[in-house]
């Protein structure tokens, strides 16, 4: 098995199910690193067992390959049996009222400047204090692959943030029970179970570590292959 994939096994699968709806908007979200994605708002379909209302388009060059517009028919399934995604435009239904998506040169959530790197797909802010980078990379930082904190949901990262709590991932681990109290819809009980929480997945492994770091490029896989390199160099210098 390498990462979450076993090698030398082949899965047979039935043909994904699919379905035609309605590109009703196309927005943008902003990622941990900056990354600009855009995101189709569809009508909701029923596809596989669920409701489908939105689908990642990846970027801007695959919006221009599949030439996906805003109020397009089009064809929708699960990639994998699982993410969402536009399979093709169904081009004789358009009307002529459609619209082109243009990425956005300014961000859409902190309003700072947006570039595209030459040779890459991706556009990106590149506002440090962008809020939706700092939010997605403490989101980044607690999840399950990395510290694995429960208890610190959204709406509550979101609040620490908001009150100043929190400048940096490793402001977490600072907060202290008076810290978190007096905020609104909070109480002593609430505040002391959420840094217990904390302290008590202080500690992980270098693997962990890494990846919490949210380094550009560095998966959950690689993480593992830097700690483990980095520990054969230190066993072989003692």
């Amino acid at each position: 098995v390498v990462g979450k994939a076993p090698r030398g096994m082949i899965a047979y699968k039935f043909p994904p199910e699919e379905a035609t709806t309605i590109v009703e908007d196309i927005t943008v979200q902003v990622g941990r690193t900056g990354a600009l994605t855009p995101v189709a708002v569809l009508k909701p379909v029923l596809v596989a067992g669920s409701t489908i209302s939105r689908a990642t388009l990846h970027n801007e060059d695959e919006i221009k390959r599949k030439d996906i517009r805003i109020g397009d028919t089009v064809v929708v399934r699960k990639a994998g049996d699982v993410i969402p995604e536009v399979a093709s435009v169904l081009k004789d239904m358009r009307t002529g009222r459609e619209k082109q998506f243009k990425m956005p040169k300014k961000c859409p959530v902190c309003g700072g400047p947006v570039i595209r790197p030459a040779g890459e797909a991706i556009a990106r802010c590149i506002n440090k204090n962008c809020f939706a980078q700092n939010f997605r990379r403490y989101q980044h930082f607690i999840s399950k692959p990395a510290f694995d904190i429960a208890g610190v949901g959204p709406k509550i990262l979101a609040k620490f943030i908001d009150e100043g709590l929190i400048k940096d991932p490793a402001d977490l681990f600072t907060l202290k029970e008076g810290d978190i109290a007096p905020l609104e819809r909070f109480a002593e009980k609430s505040a002391r179970n959420i840094v217990e929480s904390i302290q008590s997945h202080k500690k992980v492994s270098l693997g962990r570590f890494i990846y919490a770091l949210g380094i550009r490029n560095v998966g959950e896989e690689t993480a593992y292959d830097i700690a483990e390199f980095i520990s054969n160099r230190l066993r072989r210098k003692e």
